[in-house]
């Protein structure tokens, strides 16, 4: 009898720990499928107020609105964005920390001989947020008014055309690059240390052209200071309707633009993955998102990771193909 009421407690009280254990053990599992629930780091590779860095502030904003989480910018620059990529390409694959990727990640495989990661690799492209697009202006009194006179201005006078960059190896560079590639034209590409200054000679005559951010020629444009040939995006830009795009006005094939989107680490679950792209998609698609980046200088552009991808494919290979064809010796 008392061995019998023994086991009845015994049962009963097992029965009882496991009521209690029973939340407590499916947590674990729950664990895995809530996410985001901590904070989202979004590493950015340029300093704290540029398009770049903003761009990935106003998608934090709405990532956060969809998604319930906090999502902090990360501003590490340096090295033209390899410090901030070789960070997120080490982090944990988990969602947690992503990258704002931009062109540099896709021109920095051909203009360095090795780097700490693989952008194909090592990444999962997520969603495109933004591109920016540079505008091809010349000088008031340039003897050409389209691209076609330029072409045959610059084939005519070999060598003759100057054109400002900021830098070797950045995107107004290789942007000339491409021209002379594909327009089958010699110019002289002189340097510059920043937009604001070439301008200023393109506005002065003494410099013939330049591929300007959008945002710093509209301005001259304006004022008539200088005039715009043509923009480098594969579509028309909101910032500029009526100037045709490079490849419109007589150069197939031609696309030069700027751009940011999100890229997470390889080993990001493809749940992760998909749960952010359809966040920034829809974001990207809000007219208010799309009026914060139009107004910064940019076009809001909605794509998910397979045609981000893809994009990103083929971005490697146009500019290691400029690259090449120019000659340029990887640093």
């Amino acid at each position: 009898m008392m061995i019998s009421s023994l086991g009845a407690s015994a049962r009963t009280l097992a029965a009882t720990v496991l009521l209690l254990l029973a939340p407590l053990l499916a947590q674990p599992a729950a664990a895995q499928t809530a996410y985001p629930n901590k904070p989202v780091h979004i590493v950015v590779g340029m300093p704290a107020g540029s398009f770049t860095d903003l761009s990935a502030r106003w998608m934090a904003n709405e990532l956060e609105k969809t998604l319930g989480a906090t999502f902090v910018v990360e501003n590490r620059p340096g090295a033209s964005t390899n410090i901030a990529t070789t960070a997120v390409a080490n982090a944990s694959g988990d969602g947690y920390t992503l990258l704002l990727a931009t062109n540099a990640n896709t021109m920095n495989p051909a203009l360095f001989k090795s780097l700490p990661f693989d952008v194909v690799k090592d990444f999962r492209p997520v969603a495109m947020i933004a591109s920016t697009p540079f505008i091809l202006i010349v000088r008031p009194d340039f003897p050409a008014k389209n691209i076609k006179e330029l072409i045959d201005y610059g084939k005519a006078n070999p060598g003759k055309i100057n054109i400002a960059a900021t830098g070797k190896g950045t995107g107004t560079h290789l942007a000339v690059e491409m021209l002379q590639q594909k327009a089958g034209i010699k110019v002289q590409t002189i340097f510059y240390k920043g937009s604001l200054e070439s301008i200023t000679d393109v506005m002065g005559g003494r410099i013939d052209a330049m591929f300007s951010p959008i945002t710093t020629a509209l301005p001259q444009m304006k004022a008539g200071t200088v005039r715009a040939l043509a923009i480098t995006s594969p579509q028309r830009s909101g910032m500029a309707p009526d100037v045709p795009t490079v490849a419109e006005a007589g150069v197939p094939g031609y696309a030069a633009a700027m751009w940011t989107g999100l890229f997470a680490p390889a080993a990001t679950p493809q749940a992760v993955v998909d749960q952010l792209a359809a966040a920034a998609t829809k974001a990207a698609a809000e007219p208010a998102l799309q009026s914060k980046i139009r107004n910064g200088g940019g076009d809001a552009v909605v794509m998910g990771g397979k045609e981000f991808n893809d994009f990103v494919l083929t971005d490697i290979a146009r500019w290691r193909a400029v690259v090449e064809g120019a000659g340029i010796q990887p640093d």
